[in-house]
């Protein structure tokens, strides 16, 4: 790899990280599936969890594949599949289409989970730049962001013209992001790996070793875990909120419109946000601002509290720069992704466990009920990590 090549990377990263998921689809996720199959949100909730179980088995394995046989490759090979399945998600008529459609959905994300934010490291490790990852996570994921927000405004109109017209277009854009994935060189240290059986499990052992052993990338993989978890249950609530208070369709596009833009600025300006927060104050801040309205939101059903999901939306944005920089600045190339994908792995067994939970007690509560339970479940447990935060990161808070 040459220093061009290198630059080249970091800016097909930005088109690849644009155009990665589907522009026109977020805002009526819930109610497309319920109205084109028939499945219920416990259905939805029970689906979800199993294909995380699948995610589970399979993220560990793949992100060692990324770190013997490359980055690119699995990048490429991921994001095929998962233009593939936007395609059939937007041709489904029953719940087998939408079953195949995630089962596609957990390859393409086993693929890409720790391979993309690895090849950004490695590129930037090669350009001696290590200390832009935040800064260029944080813009990368605020461009997608802001475009989603753009196209999100269209999607309520769109969706009353024909409902799978949403889905359908976002199928081209991704394949931008296939192209932007197959342009990029891979890195040295992955380009002159031997690639073999031996040298493969060997990388899961040490990784596995290496996250036991090391208190801080624990911590990470734990708050990271209790974040992610909690923002996939919240967002799976999202369309069901919206009908319960009796939004119009026409208006889910343009909620979806603000909580990217609010999610699009927090990433950008991740980095500055680090630097006046501090560290512990960014976990604080990403603790309270994602129990605290969920609580709300259950606590006073109205139309108004629908606009707690921009806060959730602001750790949306932070969390992904700000919690891969502190975790990629402790990893070294040789296991990046490894790694990554372990953290990933523990996230996707935490959003098994809770998906499983909360979809049995919809069955027995109301949602505003198990949202109350979810804040305030949410709230006790980040407190403690944050005061866990300050014991293991001290020399960096003080």
């Amino acid at each position: 790899m040459t220093k061009a090549q290198a630059e080249r990377n970091i800016k097909l990263y930005y088109l690849f990280q644009l155009f990665k998921e589907p522009l026109f689809w977020g805002a009526i996720l819930i109610t497309f599936i319920n109205r084109v199959s028939g499945m219920t949100l416990a259905d939805m909730y029970f689906m979800e969890a199993i294909c995380v179980i699948g995610i589970v088995i399979l993220d560990s394995p793949f992100g060692a594949l990324a770190d013997l046989i490359g980055r690119r490759k699995t990048m490429f090979i991921g994001i095929c599949i998962w233009s593939l399945k936007l395609l059939i998600f937007a041709s489904a008529v029953n719940p087998l289409m939408i079953w195949l459609a995630n089962f596609l959905w957990v390859l393409g994300a086993a693929l890409l989970s720790g391979a993309d934010t690895s090849m950004l490291a490695d590129s930037l490790k090669f350009l001696g730049r290590e200390q832009d990852f935040q800064k260029i996570e944080g813009r990368s994921n605020a461009y997608r962001l802001g475009l989603t927000a753009v196209c999100a405004i269209s999607i309520g109109y769109l969706a009353e013209i024909n409902l799978r017209l949403p889905v359908y277009l976002g199928v081209p854009f991704m394949l931008i992001a296939c192209v932007a994935a197959y342009l990029m060189i891979e890195p040295p240290v992955i380009a002159q790996r031997t690639k073999n059986r031996q040298e493969y499990f060997r990388l899961l052992r040490v990784s596995a070793l290496f996250v036991y052993n090391h208190t801080k990338i624990k911590w990470i993989i734990a708050f990271s875990t209790l974040i992610a978890v909690v923002s996939k249950v919240w967002f799976f609530t999202y369309n069901p909120y919206f009908e319960l208070v009796n939004l119009p369709l026409a208006y889910f596009g343009w909620i979806f419109f603000l909580l990217n833009i609010v999610a699009a600025i927090c990433s950008h300006e991740a980095h500055r946000l680090t630097k006046y927060l501090g560290e512990l104050g960014g976990v604080i801040m990403m603790v309270v601002l994602i129990a605290v309205p969920i609580w709300l939101m259950g606590a006073y059903v109205a139309p108004i509290m629908v606009l707690m999901v921009l806060m959730q939306n602001v750790v949306r944005g932070y969390m992904g720069p700000f919690l891969g920089g502190l975790l990629h600045q402790h990893l070294d190339s040789e296991n990046r992704a490894t790694v990554a994908s372990l953290k990933s792995t523990v996230n996707n067994i935490g959003q098994f466990v809770v998906l499983a939970i909360f979809g049995l007690a919809l069955n027995t509560w109301t949602l505003a009920s198990c949202l109350q339970i979810l804040g305030i479940s949410t709230l006790l447990i980040g407190l403690l990590l944050s005061v866990s935060f300050y014991q293991i990161f001290q020399p960096a808070v003080r």
